[in-house]
């Protein structure tokens, strides 16, 4: 059996550094298609959220049409997987960000890592380690710091929705490895089955939805094309030729350029606040996903690569 790559070729590096750029700006493009931006778009209040899901669906199923062929088999668990990686997961992100901040949004999302692994030991008898026990521990403790203000004994209510964005993702990527088909095909079903169901809750629970796109002009639009064609078509195509040709282990930890990316852009393009608990927290928190992403899940290998499936 031939063994992967252990470095990384300088394109195949390039593009994926793209992959992560593109990624972590997405935070930013959501949050301005969701409420719009002081300065950048004056007259655009944002489109609602479950209406941007919908739009998002929409178009990334018109995009992957050709791969929905051939029909799939297990109907019923791919439909809970479009559930939790698809609209559930998009409708609480993008409620969350309403109020919560790119920043913390990105940081929030790594909660991801230690749900699915925590999830692998109650549903999988995965066993895990010291390291990965303490890298659990860690991104754990610093979501907790990053949602939670201990001197007023509040929470970020945006960030909680990020956090149940993360939960239900992982149980979703517990219940995808029942499935055998294809990347591109399976985020084509995604967009397929999510789609119908998101038109449903904005029709049912929000207004405005026509006027609020037609407000929002063609950066509107270029914030719909960015995060359908460069985040998910080009951003997931590339991400899993990677993790194809190379080790989960190599791949896992270079995707912690995103969230930093996410932070980073959020500080820079939104002036995002910076204080102590978001620099703790986040450091906490991507030291812990660094830890788990490096150690390989007997039991779901992927598990490390859950947060990719909420950008």
């Amino acid at each position: 059996m031939r063994s992967n790559p252990p470095i990384m070729n300088l394109r195949d590096l390039t593009a994926f550094i793209a992959v992560c750029l593109f990624w972590g700006l997405n935070f930013v493009v959501a949050k301005f298609a969701i409420t719009g931006l002081p300065g950048w778009s004056p007259g655009f209040g944002g489109v609602p959220p479950i209406a941007f899901a919908f739009l998002r669906f929409l178009v990334l199923a018109l995009i992957l049409f050709p791969f929905l062929r051939p029909l799939p088999k297990q109907w019923g668990t791919l439909v809970l997987v479009a559930m939790g990686m698809g609209c559930l997961q998009y409708v609480l992100i993008f409620i969350g960000l309403e109020t919560a901040t790119p920043s913390g949004m990105a940081l929030v999302l790594q909660s991801g890592v230690p749900f699915v692994t925590l999830l692998s030991v109650v549903w999988l008898k995965e066993k895990i380690g010291w390291a990965r026990g303490t890298g659990t521990a860690l991104a754990i403790a610093g979501v907790l710091l990053v949602v939670a203000n201990p001197a007023e004994l509040t929470l970020a209510i945006g960030l909680l929705y990020g956090l149940g964005a993360a939960l239900v993702s992982s149980v979703a990527m517990i219940l995808i490895r029942r499935i055998d088909m294809k990347p591109m095909r399976l985020q084509a079903w995604i967009g397929l089955i999510s789609a119908p169901i998101l038109f449903i809750g904005t029709a049912a629970f929000e207004t405005g939805q026509a006027e609020a796109v037609m407000s929002g002009g063609w950066m509107f639009a270029a914030a719909l094309a960015f995060t359908v064609i460069l985040v998910n078509v080009y951003g997931h195509g590339v991400f899993y030729y990677v993790l194809q040709k190379y080790e989960t282990t190599l791949v896992a930890p270079l995707t912690l350029l995103a969230p930093l990316i996410g932070v980073a852009s959020g500080i820079l393009l939104t002036g995002d606040p910076f204080g102590w608990r978001l620099a703790v927290g986040g450091l906490l928190t991507l030291a812990g996903a660094g830890i788990v992403a490096s150690r390989p899940n007997k039991a779901l290998p992927d598990a490390a690569l859950v947060r990719e499936e909420s950008l």
